[in-house]
């Protein structure tokens, strides 16, 4: 049989395939952020958790739908509809009540990144970090990580870390919550340097990965999570994290990985394209 990935790109409602009838298309929400996943300049969606998830694919006997949007709607919606799957998601104690785990992606530092220029920010503690004005997406984990629970007077909420970055580095903000990764993507989206940020605090270890609503029907949690695991056992993972990781492990011979996703977008507001046989 064979097997298929679908891509929709912001968002869509229906999951539009000639074959859908014979196969269920199931949703898995997310947003852009490189590089656990993004649409690159060729219009393709790839990534580090794509690739996972065009490996987990050919265990599956279901389509995979993406649907890619801002993250605080991806997270509402992955919250509220049964039967989805949300990813590359951190791992917490108040998510764990939301949402059904079903594996890591990957373990990531949580940091409070400043401005190397300014010399004046000084952080000893986590309580520091209330001197500061921050820029955080909306539901990110850091607003858990930070104990930010209510509108805050030195907090602005935006869509994602790429904007938060930028926010930083015009000095909009003093600062600004993201991972080791997180912040090697955005760098590289605005074009700005490495150099421009400095850690600031260091504040935990955030586990990534993908999770499901905590009413999807067990067959599915079961399925999904057992192609996860075996992608993990076989080494195509392994693989696939030395693709986009280089430096985190040792070569090791696997499989080879699928690749990238070609979107072909057009004018309107939603688009599809037809699912890609892996």
């Amino acid at each position: 049989m064979l097997r298929y990935l679908s891509v929709v790109i912001f968002i869509i409602t229906f999951f539009n395939s000639p074959i859908s009838n014979a196969r269920p298309a199931i949703t898995f929400y997310t947003e852009s952020y490189p590089p656990f996943q993004s649409l690159n300049s060729h219009g393709e969606l790839v990534g580090f958790s794509i690739d996972v998830l065009h490996a987990t694919q050919q265990y599956l006997d279901f389509d995979i739908n993406i649907q890619i949007m801002p993250w605080s709607r991806a997270y509402k919606n992955a919250a509220k509809n049964p039967d989805t799957f949300i990813f590359s998601i951190g791992k917490s104690e108040k998510r764990l009540q939301l949402f059904k785990w079903i594996g890591d992606f990957h373990t990531v530092r949580n940091v409070i990144y400043k401005k190397t220029s300014r010399s004046d920010i000084n952080i000893v503690n986590k309580q520091d970090i209330n001197r500061y004005t921050l820029a955080l997406p909306r539901s990110d984990i850091s607003l858990e990580s930070l104990n930010i629970q209510h509108e805050h007077p030195n907090v602005y909420l935006v869509a994602n870390q790429t904007k938060a970055l930028k926010m930083l580095y015009y000095d909009r903000v003093d600062l600004v919550d993201n991972n080791d990764i997180g912040l090697s993507g955005s760098i590289k989206a605005l074009g700005l340097k490495r150099s421009d940020f400095t850690i600031a605090y260091v504040i935990n270890n955030i586990e990534l990965g993908i999770a499901t609503h905590k009413d999807t029907r067990v067959e599915l949690l079961e399925m999904m999570r057992h192609a996860f695991d075996t992608v993990k056992q076989n080494g195509q993972f392994e693989l696939i994290v030395k693709k986009w990781f280089p430096e985190r492990i040792s070569p090791q011979a696997a499989t080879q990985i699928a690749g990238p996703i070609t979107v072909e977008p057009d004018n309107h507001s939603q688009t599809t394209i037809e699912p890609l046989s892996l």
